[in-house]
């Protein structure tokens, strides 16, 4: 298992408060390792973590704006690595190894961001800023208390190697899958718009169109629906034309042969004659027409039906396709020339089908050999936690980690972890989240941050009153595992225990007093003879000679 030792490189360096609750002005500079802030209950520990909340980006509280005539701010300057930051943002607000963050609100209740001296929004604070520091209470939930960050903890005991191996097979084979489901896409999308063409092309080719018969169907049509009146009126035509006694065509006739016995007479009653001659030939043909019409129009039911049917399909089609039988032939043209077009990437599909399950393979070949060391560190670092938690007064706690298998692979090789414990004998492990209780939650999440410390990314740890309703043997331990996460990440501890105050490396002490009848809360950096008074009376309530020797002793190094 990989060793668990951070860099302590980052940290926070200042924090700075004015006109906030019960502080009025306040400026503490941290320094790397282990920092302890004391004080008595009430004299406004809780505000610092407050304040430091808001630099990480938590929405103000009007009611803590202590004189809303002043401008409350929280200012806080962090120094270290910050190649990570989003590159545009780094742009943004010039961050290079220090970042300023400041935060105001006016007297009219506005509320300004500023980062690196320059306007910021909310969010942009929160995306920079939430890896800054991570603040345990009692009662709140942590990165460790979420499951979905557990494969994360373990994997930081599992050798990189190991880990890019997989990572670097599973881009490829994700990449290669993403471009098949596109080619796959994409031919989908041509067997539809193929689909789409095929049917239209048969829609208009089963009509098959004839410009010139088809122009005359809406006559024929007129034709057959109106035929029993066209009978009859060409059959009263005809009477008066050649079947009555009197017709026009005997009476045209006679006229014909009286004006032609004349017509040497005048050039006038010759050019007469011939038209009433004209005349008389058009009178005939008409009639044969008549006699034609009548004889051979017949109703006929199903040839009205099939030419009813086909106006109304064409004029379907025009409508479709253009508005005239001329624009749906050309439909019918860019119909077939698209379909000749289509290209078919099938040969490229079962390529990158054969190359993908090659890499499938590859990939759970080496989630197998990844989720098999993923395992062996759990159960490794289940031993360390057990004998670390019992080492803080919960013994007989089993601690371990329960893995599911997910339906494919994922970028976490498809398996999932989840951290379950138990810390009353005869009990089965749970999800964490839900077995501990408030008084356990404590050192269970002390235990795990001194496991995991350097596999946490954020490299400033907070801690406030982690170690309430503890003592003794107990109280000694958490301040040596405190010092243990401390020489890896920069670690701010509110306690109200002697022997972890006594292991800091800076050591605050906040007091509280009145001015006129309002609290006021000062902090100050304790050294020498301040900080063994400031001990002793943690120890005995008072500074006598025999705490003050207790607090000598604990600064130097003995229990």
């Amino acid at each position: 298992m990989k060793s668990w030792a951070g860099d302590g490189d980052d940290m926070l360096s200042l924090l700075r408060v004015e006109n906030l609750s019960v502080i009025e002005s306040v400026t503490v500079e941290f320094t790397d390792g282990l920092n302890v802030i004391t004080g008595e209950t009430g004299a406004g520990k809780s505000v610092f973590i407050g304040a430091l909340k808001l630099i990480m980006g938590e929405r103000f509280n009007r009611a803590l704006h202590r004189d809303e005539s002043k401008k409350l701010l929280v200012e806080a300057v962090f120094n270290g690595d910050y190649r990570d930051i989003n590159p545009d943002e780094r742009e943004q607000f010039e961050i290079e190894d220090e970042i300023i963050i400041r935060r105001e609100l006016d007297s009219s209740g506005k509320n300004r961001v500023y980062i690196n001296g320059r306007m910021a929004t909310l969010n942009q604070l929160k995306s920079i800023a939430e890896s800054f520091a991570d603040i345990h209470g009692q009662h709140e939930h942590q990165r460790l208390l979420d499951p979905s960050c557990h494969i994360e903890f373990i994997d930081s005991a599992v050798d990189r190697p190991l880990l890019e191996d997989y990572e670097s097979k599973f881009s490829e084979y994700s990449e290669k899958r993403k471009k098949l489901e596109k080619i796959r896409e994409d031919l989908s999308a041509v067997l539809r718009e193929k689909d789409m063409l095929e049917f239209q092309q048969n829609e208009i080719e089963s009509m098959n169109i004839d410009l010139e018969q088809d122009r005359e169907l809406e006559e024929r049509l007129g034709m057959l629906g109106h035929l029993e009146k066209i009978r009859e009126n060409a059959a009263g035509a005809l009477a008066c034309l050649q079947d009555e006694e009197i017709n026009a065509s005997g009476l045209i006739g006679s006229a014909s042969s009286l004006i032609s016995s004349i017509s040497s007479y005048s050039s006038e009653l010759e050019k007469v004659a011939e038209q009433l001659s004209g005349i008389e030939y058009q009178v005939n043909d008409i009639s044969a027409v008549l006699e034609n019409i009548i004889d051979t129009q017949e109703l006929d039911p199903e040839e009205l039906e099939r030419l009813t049917d086909r106006k109304f399909r064409l004029a379907g089609l025009m409508k479709k396709y253009g508005g005239s039988l001329e624009a749906v032939l050309d439909h019918l043209e860019e119909v077939n020339r698209k379909l000749e077009s289509l290209v078919f990437d099938e040969e490229t599909a079962e390529k990158l089908e054969k190359e993908l399950s090659g890499l499938e393979k590859s990939a759970k070949e080496s989630a197998n050999y990844l989720n098999i060391a993923r395992k062996k560190a759990a159960s490794e670092l289940s031993e360390i936690i057990e004998k670390t938690l019992g080492e803080l007064e919960l013994k007989n706690s089993v601690f371990k980690t329960e893995f599911t298998e997910a339906e494919r692979l994922d970028p976490l090789g498809g398996i999932r972890a989840e951290f379950h414990l138990s810390t009353n004998p005869g009990f089965d492990p749970g999800p964490i989240s839900r077995v501990a209780s408030g008084g356990e939650i404590s050192r269970v999440m002390l235990a795990l941050k001194d496991v995991f410390a350097s596999a946490d990314r954020t490299e400033t740890l907070v801690f406030d009153e982690i170690d309430t309703g503890i003592s003794g043997r107990t109280a000694r331990m958490v301040a040596k595992k405190l010092c243990n996460i401390a020489a890896g990440k920069q670690v701010i501890v509110i306690t109200h225990l002697p022997v972890v105050a006594a292991g800091g490396e800076a050591h605050f002490h906040i007091t509280k007093s009145l001015e006129g009848d309002r609290a006021k809360t000062d902090i100050k950096k304790l050294t020498g003879a301040e900080r063994e008074e400031i001990l002793a009376t943690m120890i005995a309530g008072d500074a006598t000679e025999s705490s003050l020797e207790q607090a000598r002793e604990l600064l130097s190094g003995g229990d």
